[in-house]
């Protein structure tokens, strides 16, 4: 008869053996409080952070030639176009209906 606790062992060897190595390492971080860097996750963040500014980009402009001087460069995707025509429909305030009591 096999001890339980090996037979125990055994089968978390081979959960963590399928399981992405990534995620394992994330897992012991995070079961000590650490908070683990997903550079993934960071650069998105960044980009929204940058695509919400509304600068004309000179704020993103400015952040890539600082990266560019200290030899490292800035990777994120180029923000998105701004339109060239204006909106056909004029802005209409809204009217508000009813009385007020």
């Amino acid at each position: 008869m096999t001890d339980p606790r090996e037979e125990l062992l055994r089968q978390i060897k081979a959960i963590r053996d399928k399981m992405d190595p990534k995620l394992v390492e994330r897992a012991k971080l995070a079961v000590f409080g650490k908070v683990p860097y997903d550079s993934a996750n960071a650069k998105e963040a960044v980009g929204h952070f940058l695509d919400a500014r509304d600068d004309g980009g000179a704020f993103r402009r400015k952040l890539a030639q600082a990266l560019k001087a200290e030899g490292a460069g800035l990777d994120l995707d180029p923000p998105p176009a701004a339109p060239t025509t204006p909106p056909t429909t004029p802005l209409v305030k809204p009217r508000r209906g009813g009385r007020v009591t």
